[in-house]
């Protein structure tokens, strides 16, 4: 017997999280695009701070796969073209993120022009792959999703994602996801991190964060929206077969 839910669940999580993904990846291209280059403090929280994004991409992706997928694929058959073609881009993706990160711990070390050059290319090869990728998920298969499982599974891949974690990552987590967000997503998200945004300490950890992304954006305050100015969203949403894993 099918479970599908009474009302279609509310997915506006998934565009959230991938907003502030678009948004932190078109801001450090636009740093490593900068004249003069990063200095030397800066260049380390930069790279510090793009290791950490795709990490949080990785476990994202891990737990759509996990916990949410397989239900889809379970109780809507004809969804699973889509979810192949999904799954074989989180491979994709990942391999280019590899790569990534390997030059983003070179440019951490090294302040070298070749070295921030080879950075800003792996970020933009990647991101030539994950904005579609994001885009497709957002406009065909998070529909499905909606209509296809149940809130209460729905907020065990949120447990998932978001409440596994200690405190202090807890309140980075949730200041990276509403930073620059518009004033009716901001509320969603504070209202789904409940309680945890009001605790004393949460607030004194955000202080933190909000310190700390001011010094590593020096205010740039670039918009969630995806049509944002960053010149990485003018690459071409093209898939580069050579970054297609072996």
């Amino acid at each position: 017997m099918t479970t599908t839910p009474a009302h279609p669940v509310d997915t506006h999580l998934i565009g959230i999280i991938h907003d502030a993904l678009r948004r932190d990846l078109g801001r450090t291209f636009d740093a490593l695009s900068s004249r003069p280059p990063l200095g030397a403090r800066r260049r380390a929280a930069l790279a510090d701070h793009l290791t950490w994004t795709l990490a949080f991409l990785e476990r994202h992706h891990t737990t759509e796969q996990t916990c949410l997928w397989p239900l889809a694929r379970q109780r809507t058959p004809s969804a699973a073209p889509l979810l192949d073609q999904l799954t074989l881009g989180h491979a994709r993706i990942h391999h280019a993120a590899e790569t990534v990160k390997h030059t983003a711990h070179a440019y951490q070390r090294s302040g070298a022009v070749s070295v921030r050059d080879d950075l800003r290319g792996a970020l933009e090869r990647l991101c030539t792959i994950l904005l579609p990728h994001l885009d497709h998920e957002e406009t065909e298969f998070a529909p499905i999703l909606a209509a296809t499982i149940t809130d209460i599974e729905w907020k065990s891949w949120f447990h998932h994602v978001f409440r596994t974690t200690r405190s202090a990552e807890l309140a980075r987590e949730t200041y990276w996801l509403t930073d620059t967000l518009e004033p009716e997503r901001r509320a969603l998200t504070t209202r789904l991190l409940h309680p945890h945004h009001r605790s004393l300490t949460h607030h004194a950890l955000t202080l933190i964060c909000r310190h700390h992304t001011r010094q590593l954006w020096k205010n740039h305050t670039t918009t969630c929206n995806r049509q944002h100015s960053s010149r990485i969203h003018a690459a071409p949403h093209q898939l580069d077969t050579a970054l297609t894993p072996a």
